[in-house]
């Protein structure tokens, strides 16, 4: 079983999730390999076409539709059938990645959710009189980060930053970007995922609003150069009023210093969370996370399921993971448990799932999302940067007339390929 690097002891975490299972099933032998984020890509593709593979895989939801397309993993369509799997099992927008558009083939099953939500300092909050009523929408987003501007505030000797947000060297550029997008009523691609819609009017309003926040001095430029993991430490550190992140980094400020967490420093004991600001269409939030899937060459098929049927159905399992990782259970049985209904800040996350958008799973995605839009997308920022935030709609319209055409490229050949192999 391949896994990725879920936790601070990705190997022994899911070790310990699978001892009750194993326990039952003494016949069934489990061995957990770690792959790394960066090299796992080229490692499960060449699985996937050599047939040197695992027998079980985890795959994050925006590579289901790439590695489903390689016909190399198995159809579990039956197998999710006979256990009354589907939405009314697991989180919508999760189970939303398990087929490939077009198909009937279920080929990956939900296992652990990432969406996103905003943090906020209370401290500067109750100074200033705010609520999260005042972030409740872009509108009064935008108020409240020029009032943090305006106080001019510094708590603990640290000056405090309106708003932190990442730039042009951020893995996660694109997730950063798309609750803007969608939230304008903008999105990649069309409906019948044939053609980049990445161009249109609502998505170049969703990017300059996000943008103009720079433009008008509530994000420092500095920023732009940073990445995700930069920006959360420069939150815990005090920097930041407001930033935006997933539930691993609300386990990291929950979790004691000498559990290796950030607990009891000054931020962890002043901090909230909120949703993401509504925009003119509504609110949305990115929906990631990871699957689980089996490899066609397995010669374990009826063990391999039982292990994945444990992993995502079981709501003790799926709980205990969400505690070692911080992830979401993908279960939504798992959010009626105390651990969720008690805790005010998971309940936000839980409550964020229900406007979380994932992305299309189709064969083009991944290719799309590692070659064209996170590269081209951290492009849009250098230019932002280099203008000092004066980001005019041209060269925005230029910057994405760019991005689509690449994208179509790739949607095009994909679409190709899909047909000549006749799936």
């Amino acid at each position: 079983m391949w896994i990725m690097p879920n936790s601070q002891e990705p190997v022994n975490d899911v070790r310990n999730v699978l001892r009750p299972f194993l326990l039952r099933n003494p016949e069934i032998e489990i061995e957990v390999v770690a792959l790394d984020w960066g090299s796992a890509w080229q490692k499960i593709t060449t699985a996937a076409t050599s047939g040197d593979a695992p027998d079980i895989i985890q795959l994050g939801t925006t590579w289901v539709g790439s590695i489903g397309s390689m016909d190399a993993m198995l159809d579990v369509s039956q197998n999710v059938r006979d256990i009354g799997g589907g939405s009314n099992l697991f989180v919508d927008a999760a189970w939303s990645t398990t087929l490939i558009p077009g198909t009937e083939r279920i080929v990956s099953v939900p296992w652990i959710v990432d969406t996103r939500v905003m943090f906020y300092r209370t401290d500067v909050f109750r100074r200033l009189g705010l609520t999260a009523k005042d972030v409740a929408d872009w509108d009064s987003f935008e108020k409240t980060l020029a009032k943090i501007k305006a106080a001019d505030l510094t708590i603990e000797n640290k000056h405090i930053e309106p708003l932190g947000i990442t730039g042009k060297n951020d893995w996660n550029v694109i997730h950063s970007l798309a609750p803007w997008i969608w939230s304008s009523g903008g999105d990649f691609v069309s409906s019948d995922f044939k053609s980049s819609v990445i161009n249109s009017a609502a998505t170049q309003r969703g990017l300059l609003y996000y943008i103009g926040l720079v433009k008008k001095g509530l994000v420092p430029i500095q920023c732009l150069e940073q990445n995700s993991y930069q920006i959360s430490s420069d939150f815990n550190n005090g920097v930041y009023a407001i930033y935006f992140d997933g539930p691993y980094s609300l386990k990291g400020m929950t979790t004691p210093p000498e559990r290796g967490g950030g607990g009891g420093t000054f931020v962890a004991k002043n901090f909230a969370v909120a949703p993401y600001p509504a925009g003119p269409l509504g609110r949305y939030t990115f929906c990631g996370g990871s699957n689980l899937a089996i490899f066609k060459t397995t010669k374990h098929k009826e063990a391999a399921w039982k292990v994945v049927e444990y992993l995502t159905t079981n709501e003790k399992a799926q709980i205990a993971y969400s505690q070692m990782t911080g992830f979401l259970p993908a279960l939504k049985s798992a959010y009626n448990n105390s651990y969720f209904t008690d805790d005010p800040f998971r309940r936000v996350f839980s409550d964020a799932l229900r406007s979380s958008k994932a992305y299309p799973a189709i064969p083009a995605w991944g290719q799309m999302e590692t070659v064209v839009l996170t590269r081209d997308l951290g492009l849009m920022w250098d230019e932002v940067v280099r203008s000092h935030g004066d980001y005019s709609l041209t060269q925005l319209r230029n910057r994405l007339d760019i991005i689509q055409r690449e994208m179509n490229v790739i949607l095009t050949e994909a679409a190709k390929q899909w047909q000549k192999h006749g799936r």
